[in-house]
């Protein structure tokens, strides 16, 4: 598995929670570049609005007053697994929607739209192919990229056909920076399509976008696709990116019934950089980590060298970074010995906390991470940690979001403002 070093190892009491850390390497904090466009616009239907100024906390931690209804990040009935997750990403005070027609984007201030983009091709309403995975949002915050499963209707002797279409739109604006329409691998749509990566996501999804090569994955296929001329530079099938960082692509590849390995391969060629045999379940959980399982462990590894920088004792733990410098991995099972959660820095890999810690405190069931606040659940009850601590923060949150910004935060398809 490419490079190995020193080992160190932390138990946490009770849950028998271990990390075992590689040689240290700084994580940059890689991401998304602004696409050069096309030409190709959309002018936004309607213009966009000055917004009033609001409560702002960073991070939130209490919900309360009336929500913002979003109705069009609710999912068709079809969806499972982390695909339920509602198609929404939070940046700066809006909401930017994956919906079935296209992009949205609604102030969460006013619940106002402020523009709307389109697709070329109809949405096909409910069924196979309408479930949708939330947008991305470049680093610098100008541009957000989205795609959708398109049907398109032969004419003449013309044959039907399945595409792909993506979508790079201005935040600011609402025109469209460019756009691509790329043929649907066969195996990526309707009974045919597998889940690959741990979040069991089947709709078309943007990984990121770097040096001009932009990364979207449908179900089991990914496609690298140059902006400015919207065509394809090369495809993979059987494999699911999940990050992009450095000019690699990481993700999981299918090698047999049940069987798979981790894989980075250079975003502009394809060309394979770094493998790890046997690893399944491959998600993001930093912007230079990836997890997946292998065997009884759950990996935590270096995107873009494929060096393994921690595991964890058993298999079902899935990360997230808090977009700082933070990284919580936690899993909930209906048994107590089957839940846990454990915090650490993504550069250093050093832990920071872990439960069960001996304490006999109870373990959160954990929606969302952001900027150093775990929001999660005990029983019914909405709550929010420390994440540099592990301490209860606010015991009575009024919600616990998937999707966090210093506004407020996303719960099914409401977002619920701040109040402290």
């Amino acid at each position: 598995m490419g490079r190995t070093g020193r080992t160190r190892q932390w138990a946490a009491a009770a849950a028998g929670v271990t990390l075992a850390t590689a040689a240290l390497v700084a994580c940059g904090d890689g991401g998304s570049s602004e696409a050069k466009p096309s030409g190709r616009s959309a002018e936004p239907s309607r213009a966009t609005t000055k917004e009033p100024s609001r409560p702002a906390f960073d991070p939130p931690a209490r919900f309360d007053g009336s929500a913002v209804e979003l109705p069009s990040a609710r999912q068709p009935s079809t969806t499972s697994g982390g695909a339920a997750r509602p198609a929404v990403t939070l940046a700066d005070g809006v909401a930017y929607i994956t919906a079935e027609e296209g992009l949205e984007a609604i102030d969460t201030g006013t619940g106002a739209p402020r523009w709307e983009v389109n697709t070329r091709h109809a949405a096909a309403k409910g069924g196979f192919g309408s479930d949708r995975a939330a947008p991305l949002v470049s680093t610098d915050g100008k541009t957000v990229y989205a795609a959708w499963n398109r049907d398109v209707k032969g004419e003449g002797t013309a044959p039907d056909r399945a595409v792909i279409e993506v979508l790079a739109v201005e935040t600011a604006t609402g025109k469209t920076a460019w756009a691509a329409e790329i043929a649907a691998a066969p195996s990526s749509r309707g009974l045919a399509a597998t889940a690959i990566g741990a979040d069991e996501i089947l709709a078309p999804q943007v990984v990121g976008v770097d040096a001009g090569t932009a990364l979207l994955t449908a179900a089991d296929t990914t496609y690298a696709v140059e902006p400015s001329a919207g065509t394809v530079r090369w495809k993979k099938p059987d494999f699911r990116a999940v990050t992009l960082t450095d000019g690699v692509v990481a993700g999981g590849e299918r090698t047999g019934f049940g069987a798979g390995r981790l894989l980075g391969l250079a975003a502009a060629t394809g060309e394979q950089r770094w493998t790890v045999a046997e690893a399944r379940q491959a998600a993001a959980a930093a912007p230079r980590l990836l997890s997946a399982t292998l065997k009884d462990k759950t990996l935590v590894v270096d995107a873009v060298t494929g060096e393994q920088r921690a595991a964890l004792d058993g298999s079902g733990w899935r990360c997230r970074h808090d977009a700082q410098s933070l990284v919580l991995c936690s899993r909930y099972g209906y048994a107590t010995a089957d839940r846990g959660i454990t915090v650490f820095d993504a550069a250093s890999v050093q832990k920071r906390w872990a439960l069960p810690d001996g304490s006999g405190r109870k373990v959160p069931k954990v929606n969302g991470f952001w900027h150093g606040a775990v929001y999660g659940e005990v029983g019914d009850e909405p709550i929010v940690l420390d994440g540099m601590t592990g301490q209860d923060r606010q015991t009575s949150a009024g919600a616990a979001p998937y999707e966090i910004d210093r506004y407020g935060g996303v719960v099914g398809s409401k977002f619920h403002r701040a109040a402290g």
